[in-house]
């Protein structure tokens, strides 16, 4: 399964399961996180299976019927939102280039109006 889930290209974390299509495998590096969607999964009385593998990533597994996907997906965006973290962590930097977007725009404006008359 780990060399599936390693994909370059991997943009979510979820996938089919490669043996059983009756169920979606969400999985999670970070236990942390992994363990909060499995409270979450419990406060909705969610069937899940959960699996931690146990290679040179250790990486936690939930199996969840399909039937129950979009409530999981509700559950797995709740999950990440939590765990996230800022575009730009430090407070000055991000104060930093907002000033700037906002002087940029102001003189892209300043210049449309100078210039249509």
């Amino acid at each position: 399964m780990s060399s599936k889930v390693e994909n370059l290209f991997n943009l979510t974390n979820y996938r089919d399961h490669p043996e059983n299509k009756d169920y979606k495998v969400f999985f999670f590096y970070n236990f942390e996180q992994g363990d909060y969607f499995k409270q979450l999964l419990e406060q909705e009385p969610l069937e899940y299976e959960v699996f931690i593998e146990e290679e040179a990533k250790p990486i936690m597994l939930f199996g969840i019927r399909k039937r129950y996907f979009k409530q999981a997906l509700d559950l797995n965006s709740l999950s990440y939102a939590r765990f996230k973290k800022p575009f730009i962590a430090n407070k000055w930097i991000r104060f930093a280039v907002l000033g700037f977007t906002i002087i940029a725009l102001a003189i892209a404006i300043i210049g449309y109006f100078l210039s249509s008359n």
